[in-house]
Formats: C-alpha cells, sequence, structure tokens
C-alpha cells in the first residue's frame, strides 16, 4: 500500500510541476526546441485573412541558408526557392521559373520564429491536456511600429513547439501552424531539371 501511495503521489508531483510552469518558463523550452531548427531544418504553415480579398496560406520551409514556400493563389501555383543570394519563382498559370537576386530580408523564415515573444509580456491565460495558451501583450519599451499590439500563442505540452500564433496587424488576421522540426536538403534546393518546359526569365 506505501508502494502505491508513492507511486500515485509522484505522478501528482510530475503533473503538478508540468502545469505549474510559468508563460516565460514555456517560452523559453519552446525557444531552445525551436532552436534545433537551425541544424535540423524548420517547416511551419503561414496564413493570411486579408477583407475583401481572402485568405491566403504558404507551407515554408527552411534549413541553414535554403529556404522553400509554395502557395495557392486562387488556384494558381506558386513555389519559391531562395538560398540567400538567389531566388527562383515558379508559377504554374505561366509555366515560367523567374531567376532573381535575392533583396534584404529575403528567406528569413527562421527569424520570424525566433524570438517570438520580445518586447511582449507574456501571461499563462489557460491550459488544456495537450497545450498552453499563452497571451502576449506589446511592452511601452516596445517601439518596434511592424509589432502588433498582442499575440495569442499556443503551445505543445508534448513538443513545446508552437502549435499556432495568431494576430491582426491593421486589417489583416495573420496565423502561423503546423510547426516541425526536420526538413530535408532536397526540399528546400531548386531542381531546374524538374522544370525543363518551363519558360525561365533570369532577371540577375
Amino acid at each position: 500500500m506505501r508502494r502505491l501511495f508513492l507511486g500515485l503521489f509522484a505522478m501528482i508531483a510530475f503533473a503538478f510541476a508540468a502545469s505549474a510552469q510559468t508563460a516565460d518558463e514555456i517560452i523559453a523550452r519552446m525557444d531552445k526546441e525551436v532552436e534545433k531548427g537551425e541544424t535540423k531544418g524548420l517547416a511551419m504553415t503561414m496564413s493570411m485573412k486579408i477583407p475583401v480579398v481572402g485568405e491566403f496560406s504558404s507551407r515554408i520551409k527552411s534549413l541553414g541558408d535554403n529556404s522553400y514556400a509554395e502557395s495557392m493563389v486562387k488556384g494558381e501555383k506558386i513555389q519559391i526557392w531562395s538560398d540567400k543570394k538567389t531566388n527562383w519563382t515558379y508559377n504554374s498559370k505561366g509555366n515560367e521559373v523567374v531567376i532573381e537576386n535575392s533583396k534584404a530580408g529575403d528567406n528569413n523564415e527562421q527569424d520570424m520564429v525566433k524570438g517570438l515573444t520580445e518586447g511582449y509580456k507574456a501571461t499563462l491565460k489557460k491550459e488544456t491536456v495537450d497545450t498552453w495558451v499563452i497571451k502576449c501583450d506589446k511592452l511601452k519599451s516596445n517601439e518596434d511600429k511592424d509589432d502588433p499590439n498582442t499575440m495569442d500563442l499556443v503551445v505543445s505540452k508534448e513538443t513545446y513547439l508552437p502549435v499556432r500564433l495568431s494576430t491582426k496587424i491593421k486589417m489583416v488576421k495573420v496565423s502561423m501552424t503546423n510547426f516541425t522540426i526536420g526538413v530535408s536538403p532536397e526540399e528546400v534546393k531548386y531542381d531546374p531539371s524538374a522544370f525543363k518546359d518551363a519558360k525561365i526569365t533570369d532577371k540577375r
């Protein structure tokens, strides 16, 4: 009987310890998991809902200096590869690949996820069996005009990866979901042999 009580006590203590974490502790652990994407690769889905125009989403993958994004816009498939020096953009409607020099800020998917809550006060609002729900309010000391005033962050208790980050920038609703760690080099590298029949427009 004593062993039974000790076992139950240990289970309760473990569950309490997991649920007693603060928002900052959860985010610190989340940041460590996201950092693994720098060497193993990171993938996520970004969606934007724009009034009148509609909703668009892109599946984004990155590994080192390479990245890949795939979107469907009004039935048109858009694929973009980048290696920080060059961008390759394929448009299915015109069956065309446009090659251009990368601009500053391109291929910054890792930076988008790094320090998601820097400049914000994080508060643990609630938790479910599988997730923590955190509210992020912009600090007065955060003078970045592009940062939204509030963000809602959901973190997985199992993986400590973000489940969803949602916010509103002016009239546009933005969300990032389906975070995964692990991307192969082939997934993010442009392969010209796959577009032998496409029109190639080189603007470099």
